[in-house]
């Protein structure tokens, strides 16, 4: 991860993102706690889940959220982009 000087604004966008990280869960236990999390129904559609990585798990965790956003961010763009007119 390069180094920045921390913003502000950044870091108040991040703040109110919310993330479910998950760390050390078999692929199998990941499954069924995603699935179960999506059908309770106060699962709110706008939360980032993800898993760490062997590189992810030692970053900072404004990084971590920052990269998760970006990735999301990328991902609708994408989706919207894949949609039918």
């Amino acid at each position: 991860m390069n180094e920045r000087k921390p913003d502000l604004e950044e870091f108040e966008k991040l703040k109110k993102q919310p993330v479910i990280l998950f760390h050390g869960f078999t692929g199998e236990q990941l499954n069924t706690l995603i699935d179960t999390l999506k059908h309770s129904p106060a699962f709110a559609t706008n939360i980032i889940m993800a898993t760490t990585t062997a590189s992810s798990v030692n970053w900072r965790i404004k990084d971590l959220l920052n990269e998760l956003s970006e990735e999301r961010a990328a991902l609708k763009g994408l989706n919207q982009k894949q949609q039918p007119d």
